[in-house]
C-alpha cells in the first residue's frame, strides 16, 4: 500500500502543473515581455508524467503491461 502513495501524489502535482500553464499558457508578463518559460511543453510533460505514473499503478495493482504482453504479441 505504501508503495501507491507517491504515483498518487506524482498525479496530483502534475494535474496542478497542468492547470497553471494553462492559465499561463496564451498570456504575457505583466511588463509586456514573452514568458520565459514554455508552457506548452511543460504541459506536455506533465501529461506524459501522469501516463507513465498510471502505467506505473497498474504494474504495483499486479497487472504486467508492455509489449509482450498485449493482446497481439510482438
Amino acid at each position: 500500500m505504501p508503495a501507491w502513495i507517491p504515483p498518487v501524489g506524482f498525479i496530483f502535482i502534475f494535474a496542478a502543473l497542468i492547470v497553471l500553464s494553462n492559465q499561463k499558457l496564451g498570456g504575457t508578463r505583466k511588463d509586456g515581455r514573452p514568458n520565459q518559460v514554455p508552457w506548452g511543453i511543460v504541459m506536455v510533460f506533465c501529461a506524459m508524467g501522469i501516463f507513465i505514473a498510471i502505467v506505473h499503478l497498474l504494474n504495483v495493482a499486479g497487472f504486467e503491461t508492455g509489449p509482450e504482453h498485449s493482446l497481439l504479441g510482438r
